[in-house]
């Protein structure tokens, strides 16, 4: 008799006892054994428990579904290893089908650390079908370029909103820093406990933040300048109505920039000048990778949780899954 372990009937452990029938064909004589659809050849756990065992792990570690289970976290791993590679091939299949059907692809592309500093991947991602399409080594400008070689396309580059926003309002916080210092006691430290009011748009705040919003730019007329020229370009990215326009705008608002003397305002008007194409494309395309940054959260959870896993291949797959999970529980 062979005894297989199969899904857990009310949370005990669940047994199956089969038969292990030895047959043997009466032509050539040749011997064989019974299959079982349930189990493989020679295995001790059921199919259904195997790939259970393996979701678990996948939204944890080996080590808990183990605990889980009741099983060596060795079994585990060799289940989750064996299952993974296959699992990756389908979705990343699937994934890649889905991108070459589609019409006006958007790709998002951003890297995040292994460790911060030293080593980084690149992640490639389709924002409209909400999955990741592949993960490239390294984030230097000479591996996207390979990359794009070896999938050519004819796509224009759009710089993220988020990012572009920020270099903005990192200039309005700098501009912040140098006032603070020439104000009384008082005022210095009602503008330092306050200061994050300078970064959303106005609208957004509500009616008493307004208000403490109004008094801190009565400090300075330079700090209201900023903040001015700070809420003219959120408006410009909401309210340009076509390419065109929004050329035209941002031009004025770089001229607006310019009149406002401080290093900071200088430096990111220098940026925006060198980015202006991508920044402007953005109103040809209105996407941006806020999608890809939450995905980012997933990997670096699935990076703490498998910190030893130091096969590319299977740590690639790994990401692959984690970020296209949900793509499994559809197919």
């Amino acid at each position: 008799m062979r005894t297989v372990r199969h899904l857990p009937v009310f949370a005990k452990k669940t047994f199956l006892h089969v038969p292990s029938i030895r047959l043997s064909c009466t032509t050539c004589e040749a011997g064989f054994g019974w299959s079982y659809e349930f189990v493989g050849s020679k295995q001790r756990y059921s199919w259904l428990f195997r790939s259970h065992t393996v979701e678990q792990a996948l939204g944890s570690t080996a080590a808990h579904s183990a605990r889980m289970q009741q099983l060596p976290a060795s079994t585990v791993q060799r289940m989750h290893n064996e299952a993974v590679s296959a699992e990756c091939q389908r979705i990343e299949e699937h994934v890649w089908n889905e991108a070459k059907e589609m019409s006006n692809l958007v790709l998002g592309v951003d890297d995040f650390a292994v460790k911060k500093g030293h080593t980084y991947n690149t992640g490639i991602h389709n924002p409209k079908g909400e999955s990741m399409l592949d993960l490239l080594p390294g984030r230097k400008l000479e591996d996207l370029r390979t990359y794009a070689h070896l999938h050519p396309s004819h796509a224009i580059r759009i710089a993220d909103r988020f990012h572009v926003h920020g270099y903005v309002i990192e200039s309005v916080q700098e501009v912040r820093k140098t006032i603070q210092y020439t104000l009384s006691p008082r005022a210095k430290a009602h503008l330092k406990a306050l200061h994050r009011l300078l970064n959303p748009p106005s609208e957004s705040l509500d009616e008493e933040s307004r208000k403490r919003l109004e008094v801190l730019l009565t400090f300075s007329p330079l700090l209201h300048s900023v903040w001015e020229w700070k809420e003219a370009f959120s408006t410009w990215y909401d309210c340009s109505p076509n390419f065109a326009v929004a050329k035209l705008g941002f031009e004025r608002w770089c001229e607006k920039g310019g009149k406002i003397d401080h290093p900071a305002v200088r430096s990111a008007l220098k940026t925006m000048r060198n980015w202006n194409v991508e920044i402007v494309n953005y109103h040809q395309c209105r996407w941006t990778n806020v999608t890809v940054e939450g995905r980012h959260n997933r990997i670096k959870a699935f990076q703490r949780r498998h910190y030893f896993t130091r096969n590319r291949s299977r740590y690639k797959a790994g990401i692959l899954i984690e970020c296209n999970r949900h793509r499994m529980l559809a197919g």
